[in-house]
């Protein structure tokens, strides 16, 4: 079992200013305002990248499993997209599955993402190791990484549920996208309502294990997200402003549907007119619905929405 070690300062010191780390404590200016009201807050944190991010306003984490279904995964590039193009800063764990997904596609959007470990940021002990280079590429997109722990600690169980009250801490809101019964993630929504923070979760299918999380999280009050607009007017933010300067970011089959749809119509009526098979069609009427973009009237029958 690893054991906290001693710190000699003038060693600590030396690893700091090897790989660019730096140092806050509760006492700092620069210590996140949000994350100073919660409960047991850090004493101090560790960091890399752009230290200004954890002052910013809008920080919004986005937690799920590690093992997300297609769903999971488009879902959370639609929605983090969005979210970035709105300015939102995306707050997660830098673990496998959703959370690398987030970070991932705030990178690809040139948005700005924090990465909040349960380890030291330095290179060497970033986990998982897999994700070491995803890490890079945020500290190259002026994102952060953080922790409580100093450099060199590993990852070992028992950080975990003390990171993500971080990972909640620093945020607006948590949004949960998959997550089964037992799960990291349902233990930072839990904590965020703990903090007084937004919980916002994607429902799912109720064959699907990764789904029972985000179901039950609805059913405790959780706020059912369909479209950004569910989390955007829940943290202030315009929707219909942001929409109207993002509408030519959808592709030319999501921009074909819209057309299409001015007037309710069914799948295979969508299917005559547009010349595309079923599977793409229904495809990209999920994520315009994601995207708040069209609605489904019931029985395959969609309608733009103006």
């Amino acid at each position: 079992m690893w054991k906290k070690p001693s710190l000699h300062p003038d060693q600590e010191m030396v690893k700091l200013v090897r790989e660019n780390i730096w140092l806050i404590t509760e006492e700092d200016a620069n210590f996140p305002p949000l994350l100073r009201e919660i409960p047991s807050p850090p004493t101090i944190l560790y960091g890399r990248g752009n230290l200004k991010l954890l002052k910013e306003k809008t920080l919004l984490a986005v937690v799920g499993t590690r093992k997300p279904t297609q769903y999971g995964l488009e879902a959370t590039s639609v929605l983090v997209r969005e979210l970035t193009e709105a300015g939102i800063i995306i707050v997660s764990g830098l673990a496998m599955g959703i959370d690398a997904r987030a970070h991932d596609t705030a990178i690809e959007n040139k948005g700005r993402t924090i990465a909040v470990l349960g380890s030291g940021v330095d290179q060497n002990s970033i986990f998982p190791p897999e994700n070491r280079n995803l890490a890079r590429r945020l500290l190259e997109s002026n994102g952060a990484i953080i922790s409580e722990y100093a450099p060199t600690t590993p990852a070992v169980k028992e950080h975990f549920p003390a990171r993500n009250r971080i990972i909640s801490g620093l945020s607006q809101g948590v949004l949960v996208i998959e997550a089964r019964e037992k799960s990291g993630a349902l233990i930072t929504a839990r904590l965020a309502l703990d903090q007084n923070r937004e919980v916002f979760a994607l429902p799912g299918s109720i064959f699907s294990l990764v789904s029972v999380g985000p179901n039950r999280l609805l059913k405790q009050g959780a706020k059912a997200v369909v479209s950004v607009q569910d989390i955007l007017e829940e943290l202030g933010i315009d929707y219909n402003k942001v929409r109207n300067e993002n509408n030519g970011l959808l592709n030319e089959k999501e921009q074909l549907l819209l057309e299409l749809l001015a007037e309710p119509l069914g799948v295979d009526l969508i299917k005559e007119k547009s010349g595309l098979d079923i599977s793409t069609i229904i495809a990209s009427l999920s994520l315009l619905e994601l995207k708040g973009r069209v609605s489904n009237l019931g029985g395959n029958t969609y309608r733009k929405i103006n």
